[in-house]
């Protein structure tokens, strides 16, 4: 496909990584790509795997605390582009949506936003995940870290960063986006490694995710939540 190369890199692709050494091996070709067209930043949060090493040769390399939302804090405050995007590191977008991003964020009263959900499997109920999922995101306009969350940087600033909480960081900014001004889903997908869907079951995850979303809107601590998360992980 065809995509149009910024003359200065605008966008800012900020990556948290511990111990992603595979992802980052399989899709080399893919992260060179990016970094041709973006500054492409990866905050490693003390990978004990080869996952250095890879990530310096393919774009910038910062080291912080583990903790996704220290790590894309970190990666922000040092990126150099005017908007920034937050992915994972086993998610795919096409380079093709870079423009888009930029020229849906040129309107004023426009925040941020995030990229409709594919999960990358052939399972049927995995279009059934994608469909009730970015209507989801539209509905509430909460957005989860998965979905390639996208914001202009002054913004970003102005709203003091991610909440640097255990879990729930996404959730939580995402809210706060939303009352700074206007957000939108764009049609555009993320694609989405199922490898985790696929190791758990698809059932066993959705009902994992349930639960932990039931325990952030009740209130529960979030530390507790991290430790229950990480337990069923």
């Amino acid at each position: 496909m065809n995509y149009s190369i910024p003359t200065e890199k605008q966008i800012s692709i900020i990556v948290p990584v511990y111990n992603e050494e595979k992802i980052l091996s399989a899709n080399y070709s893919y992260w060179y790509q990016l970094s041709q067209v973006t500054e492409l930043i990866f905050v490693d949060g003390g990978s004990t795997d080869r996952s250095v090493e890879l990530a310096a040769k393919l774009g910038k390399l910062l080291h912080g605390k583990k903790g996704r939302a220290l790590q894309m804090n970190l990666g922000a405050y040092k990126a150099s582009g005017k908007i920034l995007l937050f992915i994972h590191a086993d998610t795919r977008l096409d380079p093709a949506v870079f423009p888009i991003v930029m020229e849906k964020l040129e309107e004023d009263q426009l925040v941020g936003g995030c990229f409709s959900l594919f999960l990358a499997g052939q399972n049927i109920l995995y279009r059934l995940i994608d469909y009730l999922g970015t209507i989801r995101a539209k509905l509430t306009r909460i957005f989860y870290g998965d979905q390639g969350l996208f914001i202009k940087k002054n913004i970003f600033i102005d709203l003091g960063g991610f909440p640097e909480v255990p879990i729930m960081e996404d959730v939580l900014f995402s809210a706060k986006m939303k009352k700074k001004g206007r957000t939108i889903v764009l049609p555009e997908k993320i694609w989405i490694s199922p490898r985790r869907w696929e190791q758990r079951g698809i059932i066993t995850t959705i009902s994992m995710y349930l639960f932990i979303s039931s325990m952030f809107y009740l209130g529960f601590p979030l530390a507790k939540i991290r430790k229950i998360y990480e337990d069923l992980r």
